[in-house]
């Protein structure tokens, strides 16, 4: 799988001391995934607060902003940035970045089999705490953007952050995830402008039929050797 290192973006972890109790109890270290909360103002205005990891605050937070709709029509994003334990992003006139919508490119059944193991291939937090979700928009062999967060849902906004802020081209990608896939997630997913979501986890029933409404093509249970097809198998050559 081709990346480069600037497109892969981790979570922090720390250790901590806790006791283990098996027959007898012993002191040890364990790495826990590091949250924090941190404010997200938006033209001067407190907008909302991310409950998050810690890396890559600007991207999540303008993500967010997007994905809850906290931007007005007819305008988008003209900055972002850190200060004083908050982000504060600012918008001007103009639409939001969007991917061009051509026809899905079909996709072999093998290709997606590859993306099997590709997130513990990269995940450095979730091997470790087992504390992380993880999401990668991938094409063909390259990687586009990978990111973790303990939230679900952040996953997915701050690749929209990055996809706005970038203006990566997702209208042949694949997202590649680790979460279970509810509505909620469909809905990030359709705002994201991705059209093939392969996840390791498995949707509900609502997230399967928001898929079939936004022409997802759904693929859960997703193992290096086998995946469920839930929605839109037309994108497909199996």
């Amino acid at each position: 799988m081709d990346f480069n290192k600037k497109d892969l973006h981790f979570s922090s972890c720390r250790e901590l001391p806790y006791i283990d109790y098996h027959q007898g109890a012993v002191e040890k270290n364990q790495s826990i995934a590091v949250e924090v909360t941190t404010p997200v103002w938006l033209d001067g205005k407190r907008v909302g607060t991310l409950i998050s990891s810690p890396e890559d605050l600007e991207a999540l937070a303008v993500g967010y902003c997007l994905a809850e709709g906290k931007v007005p029509g007819g305008r988008k994003v003209a900055s972002v940035s850190r200060d004083d334990g908050a982000i504060w992003v600012t918008t001007t006139a103009g639409e939001p970045f969007r991917s061009a919508a051509p026809p899905f490119v079909t996709i072999t059944a093998e290709q997606i089999c590859s993306y099997g193991g590709l997130l513990d291939s990269l995940s450095t937090a979730h091997h470790a705490s087992h504390g992380v979700h993880e999401g990668a928009l991938v094409q063909g062999n390259q990687v586009l953007v990978y990111t973790e967060d303990i939230g679900r849902h952040n996953v997915l906004d701050r690749l929209r952050g990055f996809v706005e802020l970038q203006h990566i081209d997702v209208s042949q990608a694949v997202l590649v995830f680790s979460g279970r896939v509810p509505q909620s997630v469909i809905e990030k997913v359709h705002g994201l402008g991705v059209r093939f979501l392969a996840s390791r986890a498995l949707p509900t029933s609502l997230g399967v039929a928001l898929a079939e409404k936004y022409n997802i093509t759904l693929a859960c249970g997703l193992r290096p050797d086998s995946f469920k097809v839930f929605a839109h198998k037309e994108r497909i050559v199996m």
